[in-house]
């Protein structure tokens, strides 16, 4: 797996630690490649068509919801909307616990709805179990089926 590239897109730093603590103690060998808001993380990831060949395709995207300057869910539109991005496998990991978050994000296509575990064993567990299964080759990018158990301790 380390060939792999994880995007990241979180604004708060001790948050984007906590992910990189989880992929090391989980033997997720990747690069991460982090945003600290949806503008940045759209400007590199959804550039224009014509730079489209340039544009760096992940093979995961980890979301916050709560970003500045776009919102989560605008983010994940996008994303969706973007043909070499579609099928990207994305989790999203969140304080959200709203039923209406985690159903949209269902039908935007996200295959993990992690809220954000407070003990930091279930963070480190949670978001690295969540990880490896979305690195999985034999595992279908762009489904749902995961949703509804993510965020089980």
């Amino acid at each position: 797996m380390n060939d792999r590239k994880i995007v990241l897109i979180e604004d708060n730093p001790a948050d984007v630690y906590l992910v990189q603590l989880a992929l090391k103690e989980n033997d997720v060998n990747c690069q991460m490649i982090t945003f600290a808001n949806g503008q940045e993380a759209l400007s590199s990831l959804c550039p224009p068509r014509t730079a489209e060949t340039h544009a760096t395709v992940p093979d995961a995207i980890l979301l916050d919801l709560n970003t500045p300057k776009s919102d989560g869910f605008e983010i994940l539109v996008q994303l969706r909307g973007t043909p070499h991005l579609a099928n990207v496998p994305i989790a999203i990991i969140t304080s959200s616990q709203a039923t209406s978050d985690k159903a949209r994000s269902a039908r935007l296509g996200v295959v993990h709805y992690i809220h954000k575990p407070s003990q930091l064993d279930e963070f480190i567990a949670t978001v690295g179990q969540a990880v490896k299964e979305m690195l999985r080759q034999d595992n279908p990018p762009g489904r749902a089926a995961n949703l509804a158990n993510s965020d089980q301790p």
